[in-house]
């Protein structure tokens, strides 16, 4: 089993910026978004996965982390 990830502030910054222009990273923007944080391809993938079932979440309960900023 994989030990699990603990992103730096910046690195969750930068992710969190991406989310907000795009909810879906794929092929050759994620390699370069991966490479760029130094982080896997799955991890930025998974990372992406999480964020949009949290955003999912936060709108069934009628508030969105991105209308609030």
């Amino acid at each position: 089993k994989r030990s699990r990830t603990s992103f730096t502030p910046a690195q969750l910054d930068r992710l969190e910026d991406e989310f907000r222009v795009d909810m879906y990273v794929v092929g050759l923007k994620r390699m370069k978004l991966a490479n760029d944080l130094n982080l896997s391809e799955r991890q930025v993938k998974v990372w992406f996965q999480n964020r949009r079932m949290k955003y999912k979440r936060e709108r069934a309960k009628g508030r969105s982390s991105m209308d609030s900023k």
